[in-house]
């Protein structure tokens, strides 16, 4: 079964046609025409090209990532298809529910784990799965500590462990309620590599 978009508003053209030719450059490069099920090489792939797309440089802005509209919008009016060949029709993934919204969450997964360059974050989250994805962007809160997620996607890449991850995660967001991470002796590097500590069972 396909799915077609409803013709957007004017002035949306030109960025489906972006978003569409991103995710033909990601079918030919990972040889996915004949694939019965996408996966998560797809959603960092397609995650990279999104994120570049609607960048700061054309105008994009965190204020903007954070609308759930916004995002609600790109999924059932611009690029549907995009959305359908990844997730069928499961309408959490378009519009039914902010934190499983998909096109919302690749984008930020490329965000909260960027670090100097395409490549080096690709290093940095190559082995991981889509349970990443979900630990990490799904998480309630009151919104990201930017440096904070990337230092510890950084310090995951190194270990790979994902119910040491899951704790981590977990930790960082009860902490963040009293402690300021730039703040503690050593800054950010030091309360991430704090975290990883205690939630691995070093010190309490």
């Amino acid at each position: 079964m396909e799915v077609t978009p409803i013709v957007p508003d004017s002035g949306w053209d030109e960025l489906r046609s972006m978003l569409i030719a991103a995710r033909d450059d990601v079918f030919e490069q990972q040889e996915l025409d004949g694939a019965e099920k996408l996966g998560y090489n797809f959603d960092v792939a397609y995650g990279f090209k999104l994120y570049g797309i609607l960048s700061e440089k054309n105008g994009f802005r965190n204020r903007d990532a954070a609308s759930d509209d916004l995002w609600n919008y790109l999924s059932i009016r611009v690029i549907p298809d995009v959305v359908h060949a990844r997730w069928g029709l499961k309408p959490e993934r378009y519009y039914q529910n902010p934190r499983r919204t998909w096109l919302k969450n690749i984008w930020w997964y490329i965000h909260l784990s960027w670090n100097n360059d395409e490549q080096t974050t690709h290093d940095i989250i190559r082995n991981n799965t889509t349970d990443t994805i979900l630990n990490l962007v799904e998480r309630p809160g009151l919104g990201y500590y930017v440096d904070v997620y990337r230092e510890i996607m950084k310090r995951y890449s190194d270990c790979n462990d994902r119910d040491l991850f899951r704790k981590v995660l977990k930790l960082n967001t009860a902490r963040l309620l009293t402690t300021s991470p730039e703040l503690v002796d050593g800054g950010i590097e030091d309360y991430v590599e704090g975290l990883f500590r205690t939630a691995g069972g070093e010190e309490r």
